[in-house]
């Protein structure tokens, strides 16, 4: 029983973690709270006003900056394994890799 509750607590956890959720979850935090603060914006100016939706543009914000250079290092490291694979594949059609 043990060993499944590690792997349902591995795989939340790397649910959690992943650049893509965190990108997506950054995203939506900015939309709501765009779409939350640009209704009282003038208002919230001039009366010196914070409210939720501008906690939330700044947690979205942070949470886009966070996820990209993970997948910035993920696309990166895909087109260097994919240069090395047609190098692989090349040679092995040249019949000097055999």
């Amino acid at each position: 029983m043990s060993d499944r509750r590690d792997r349902i607590a591995r795989a939340i956890n790397s649910f959690v973690e992943n650049p893509l959720t965190n990108l997506v979850k950054g995203i939506a935090l900015l939309f709501i709270g765009l779409s939350d603060a640009s209704h009282t914006f003038r208002e919230d100016v001039s009366h010196g006003q914070v409210r939720v939706g501008h906690g939330m543009v700044i947690l979205g914000a942070f949470g886009i900056l966070g996820a990209v250079p993970h997948l910035i290092e993920g696309l990166a490291a895909s087109s260097r394994y994919l240069e090395r694979r047609g190098k692989t594949d090349q040679t092995k059609q040249d019949g000097s890799g055999e």
